[in-house]
């Protein structure tokens, strides 16, 4: 038997363009701007001379301020259903923020730890002094490609930056542990 090209069995008989009136169908509009998009997290490492037409228009002077550099935003949805329908996205940087769309944008890995969070510096075989300390910056090291963090303890800055492996999340005082930080060896009871 011979293949024919009739297309006509691949045809789907619901159709997403239907209107209410034709056979009980339902009309259904899906716009980028209903999705949500996941949080991601980036750099802007370059800075157009000319005003940029990916920045929103109000925005242009914070994010001349913050571009470029080395600091690690996260990328979020606008508030503003009109702002997304443009394509803009909402980038944060502490409690810093402006409208832009992902140009000259480089994504880079997650980070769980974020800006203005307690951590503990981890004494990683007596090389660091274990200390509490706030995270005031999260920066992108260009060269080793990771992200870096710079510290503060007693509100005064640590020039020294450290790796997400140097630090775990400070245990608050009055707080339960939860059962990742409950080690057997750590409850064991020397006699």
């Amino acid at each position: 038997m011979k293949p024919t090209n009739d297309k006509s069995n691949l045809a789907i008989p619901f159709s997403w363009e239907a209107s209410p009136q034709e056979k009980g169908g339902s009309k259904i509009q899906v716009t980028n701007s209903d999705l949500k998009q996941p949080s991601k997290f980036g750099v802007f490492l370059w800075w157009t001379e000319q005003t940029p037409s990916w920045v929103h228009p109000d925005d242009v002077e914070t994010a001349d301020s913050l571009i470029p550099s080395e600091r690690v935003f996260l990328r979020s949805n606008c508030e503003n259903a009109s702002d997304r329908e443009l394509g803009f996205s909402k980038f944060q940087y502490g409690n810093r923020s402006f409208r832009g769309k992902p140009a000259l944008w480089l994504e880079v890995s997650r980070t769980e730890i974020e800006m203005g969070d307690q951590v503990e510096i981890k004494s990683q075989h007596g090389k660091l002094k274990p200390q509490i300390a706030c995270v005031v910056d999260i920066l992108w090291n260009r060269t080793k490609r990771t992200v870096e963090y710079r510290l503060s303890v007693n509100d005064i800055p640590m020039q020294r930056r450290f790796l997400a492996s140097d630090l775990r999340p400070a245990v608050r005082l009055g707080q339960h542990l939860t059962i990742r930080e409950l080690r057997p060896e750590s409850n064991r009871i020397l006699t």
